[in-house]
Parts: C-alpha cells; structure tokens; sequence
C-alpha cells in the first residue's frame, strides 16, 4: 500500500493540469460574421489539426458546445426558430462535423468550440466566434450610402433648377419694372415742365388774339 504525504498530495493538481495540456490541443479558428437571419456554417476543423482527413476510426467522439452550454452532437435535435426550419443542423459527413445554424438571430453569437475526442485520449478542439462584435451590416451600410448620394445629387439639381428659376424671375421683373416706370415718367412728367408748358400755351394764344 502506497501512502502519500501531505506534500506529494499537493502536487497532484499541477500533474494533473499539466497531463491534461499534453492531451488537450486548442485551435482558435477564424471569426465569422454574417447579417441577420442569414445562414452559417462553422467547421470542425483548423488547417493546423486537419481532423476531417485524420483516421476517423480513432475518434471516440465529436461534440459542439454552444454559446449558451449546450452540447450538440449526432444524435442530438435542434428546436425550431420558425415552422420546418431548425436552429441548427450537423452535416451528414461524420469527418466534417460542421455545423450550421440556419437563420442566425442574436441568441446564435457568440463563441462556438467543437471538441474532438480520440483512442489514445488525446483531445482536439476548434473554437470559432459567430458575430462576436454584432453582426455584418455591411450590404445594409451601402445601401444607405448609395441611397444618400443619390439623395444628395437629386436635392443639388433642385436647388439649381431653383436658383435658375429665381435669376430668370428677378431679369425679367427688373427689365418690366424699369419700362413701367419710364412708360409712367412719360405720361404724368414732371410738374414743373408741366407748368412751364402751359404758361408757353396761354402765351400763344394770348398773342393769338
């Protein structure tokens, strides 16, 4: 019978977390990051651990955590985010195992880690980000961009059409307005010459008779 001290004993933790590194191999994938209600496929594989080509008969196990804890594997059922179409789905392909979430939604982001556990207790595992930072608004950020600059051209061509209207308006209501009143300064003249005129009349016809 082997008896262990108090010392040897609290070694055993760091042994233990030390041989569970040697066994563990973690691989963070690349971020993927799609609009709402849009489709996504998240592989169970790295280009450093090429699980879909290693021997699949020395796998004991594949699983996909979820961001909320759940565990997913290939006898596992999604729920249903609308009539016929599940959260998610596993791909047939056992050496693939990728998983795809259907109509990705805000309880879909986060992190999502795919553990791979082998014979000879040896375990791989890919973690991959869903729209970790919010999700792709990119295609809605364009449009808006292109709405906005055709808005910005069309309210420019109004505001020229405008201005001309007005320029065109103030040229001939000036040239109007300047004949009016020299049509005006004809007929009524000035009192004075008025004055000067009939005083040269009544001379005239004084001298008439």
């Amino acid at each position: 019978m082997v008896v262990l001290s108090t010392k040897s004993m609290s070694w055993l933790p760091c042994f233990t977390v030390l041989g569970l590194c040697c066994l563990l191999h973690v691989v963070y994938g690349q971020n993927i990051k799609v609009e709402y209600y849009s489709r996504a496929t998240l592989q169970c594989d790295n280009d450093k651990l090429n699980l879909s080509s290693s021997n699949q008969a020395d796998v004991v196990s594949k699983t996909w955590i979820l961001p909320n804890g759940n565990q997913v594997d290939n006898t596992s059922k999604s729920d249903m985010v609308e009539r016929n179409v599940p959260r998610w789905t596993l791909s047939e392909n056992f050496a693939n195992f990728n998983l795809t979430l259907n109509r990705v939604d805000d309880d879909d982001f986060g992190m999502y880690t795919c553990i791979v556990v082998f014979k000879n207790d040896k375990i791989k595992v890919v973690r991959r980000g869903l729209n970790v930072d919010g999700a792709d608004f990119s295609k809605l950020l364009e449009t808006y961009r292109k709405n906005a600059i055709t808005g910005g051209i069309a309210a420019a061509c109004l505001f020229a059409v405008f201005a001309a209207s007005c320029v065109i308006w103030h040229c001939r209501y000036s040239s109007r307005r300047e004949k009016d009143q020299n049509k005006e300064g004809l007929e009524t003249g000035d009192p004075a010459m008025k004055t000067f005129d009939n005083a040269a009349v009544e001379m005239e016809e004084t001298n008439h008779l």
